[in-house]
């Protein structure tokens, strides 16, 4: 009995040692092939952002009124496809179209006016030239005539000068001498009232002349006047008319009315009063909000991300495959934006809408578990120092 116990216990001892061995070895294999994947893999390094939202390219544009004013008609619908300029509301401009009539009809009364004054400037200028004619033709008369009576007179002067010697000779008597004087005076005189008459001629042609000149520098400003008029009422209609259009809500930008306020035909709107927004027509990108510390510097554009919707589980619908487009340089709100466009190949249409919310993994960079590790290490022992500092600072 002694023999076979000590035989079972050899073997026990035997099997024992063996399996022993086995789980060992199996156990260093697994710590090797571990401690070479935590030292020598990479691995992907992702920054997860919960707040992203997809978005047109164009940010939203609102639709507000200008002024105030009660609702005519409206064509505000959600989901109403509308194109730059289109009429989406009209407000009640009653008093400004009657002020545009108004004025209209104000600027409209002016053009025959002011031909008719430019028909008459015409008519004047006309006239003056041929009254300036005729006094010039009838100043050269008397000129012609006052150097006739000249030619006259000293003729008579001559005569009168020949007949006084032979008057002195006593060859003629004294009466055709005297009847000789009598004609030279005569032709003295004429040749002064000539000569009188063109003074009175040039006078009246340069009195005609003042006239007539004042009357067309008034009838110039009466047209300038009229002008200026012409001018100012055409400002002021294109005045009212701007302020008419601010009673004409217009479609911003073409695309798709994305929000409507509960406004109907009737309703008082206040000035500045937001009715609705359109989301433009245009590409989809994400946009994601991360911490500083995490992105700034390890984010770049190109580099590929995935979106997760919140209202679509991506077991079920998959993720979004994106990029990076653009990278915030300036800090808002303690986060930095970046923009990413999505890879619209193998995405159904329904998950790329405006407005879906959800979360952004974007890849920043790959390292191994032992450097992974080791960073968070560091990072957990330098925070008690820098809080220690920061206390220390307080206290100073």
């Amino acid at each position: 009995m002694d023999n076979s116990f000590s035989r079972t216990s050899r073997s026990l001892a035997t099997d024992t040692s063996r399996y022993a061995l086995l789980l060992w070895g199996l156990l260093l294999i697994m710590l090797g092939a571990w401690l070479s994947w935590f030292c020598c893999t990479d691995v992907t390094v992702y920054e997860v952002s919960h707040v992203a939202r997809l978005e047109v390219e164009q940010a939203a544009r609102p639709v507000s009124s200008m002024v105030a004013g009660k609702i005519m008609t409206t064509q505000l619908r959600l989901g109403t496809k509308v194109e730059m300029g289109q009429v989406l509301v009209e407000l009640d401009a009653s008093s400004e179209r009657s002020r545009v009539q108004e004025e209209e009809a104000r600027l409209a009364a002016i053009p025959p006016q002011l031909d008719a004054l430019k028909r008459q400037i015409a008519d004047e200028e006309q006239a003056a030239r041929r009254a300036q004619a005729a006094f010039a033709s009838s100043i050269e008369q008397a000129r012609s005539k006052h150097s006739e009576a000249l030619s006259a007179m000293r003729f008579a002067r001559e005569n009168v000068r020949r007949l006084g010697k032979l008057n002195t000779s006593g060859q003629i008597s004294e009466f055709e001498s005297l009847r000789a004087r009598t004609d030279a005076d005569k032709a003295q005189a004429s040749a002064d009232a000539l000569a009188s008459e063109i003074e009175q001629l040039t006078s009246q042609a340069l009195s005609s002349e003042h006239e007539k000149r004042a009357a067309l520098e008034e009838l110039r400003r009466e047209a300038a006047s009229l002008n200026g008029q012409l001018a100012l009422s055409t400002a002021t209609l294109a005045r009212l008319r701007q302020d008419l259009e601010k009673f004409i809500i217009r479609a911003p930008v073409s695309g798709e009315i994305g929000d409507v306020a509960p406004l109907d035909v009737g309703a008082y709107v206040p000035a500045g009063r937001v009715l609705g927004s359109i989301i433009p027509t245009g590409q989809l990108k994400v946009v994601a909000e991360f911490i500083p510390a995490r992105v700034l510097g390890r984010v770049h554009p190109g580099q590929t991300a995935r979106m997760r919707l919140d209202g679509f589980p991506w077991a079920q619908y998959g993720t979004i495959p994106v990029k990076v487009d653009r990278v915030a340089r300036e800090i808002r709100d303690g986060l930095v934006r970046v923009e990413f466009l999505p890879d619209s190949q193998g995405v159904s249409n329904p998950l790329l809408q405006h407005g879906l919310i959800g979360s952004v993994e974007v890849e920043i960079e790959r390292a191994s578990p032992a450097v992974l590790t080791l960073r968070a290490a560091g990072q957990t022992l330098a925070k008690p120092a820098l809080q220690g500092g920061q206390a220390d600072g307080s206290k100073s």
